[in-house]
């Protein structure tokens, strides 16, 4: 009963693990990212990644106001390094904009609505500070690390037993 229970929960675990998305956005300034949102649904755990060259930047801003205005002045975080990976830990807005010359004004920003799967129906909370400190991955080989660390702790877990 028990090796049934641990592999219950082995299994439960990868197949969460499994679930989480990876999204590229190819970051230009001739781009418009004002309904990326409502195309492509964002869930806590999945990740945004940012495909760029110079003079690019993805500048993480403070609040909906900023990123109407354009405004970089309290910006959160700020990358210029051609990839940048956004893993999005709870439910909530987060606006994403290039500080390069003009190019939020021409559209280069993007407000990511990310949703916790429909457990709550409660406002999304402030956006806070967060750094981007994953080295991004390419969506499938994120999934098969993924798949791989879920089966092995599973596997470990079993073996215990």
């Amino acid at each position: 009963m028990a090796k049934a229970l641990v592999a219950l929960v082995a299994v439960a675990a990868v197949a969460e693990l499994a679930a989480a998305k990876n999204h590229t956005i190819q970051w230009s300034a001739s781009g418009n990212y004002g309904d990326w949102s409502d195309s492509n649904a964002v869930s806590v755990g999945d990740t945004v990644v940012f495909t760029y060259g110079p003079p690019h930047t993805v500048d993480e801003l403070a609040s909906e106001a900023d990123y109407k205005a354009c405004s970089f002045a309290g910006k959160l975080s700020s990358d210029d390094g051609g990839s940048t990976a956004v893993t999005f830990d709870k439910a909530g807005t987060r606006y994403f904009a290039c500080a390069a010359g003009s190019h939020c004004a021409q559209g280069q920003k993007v407000a990511i609505t990310v949703s916790d799967g429909g457990a709550s129906s409660q406002s999304p909370p402030a956006p806070t500070p967060k750094g981007n400190s994953a080295a991004p991955m390419a969506g499938a080989a994120e999934l098969a690390a993924k798949l791989a660390l879920g089966l092995c702790v599973g596997g470990a877990l079993l073996a215990a037993f």
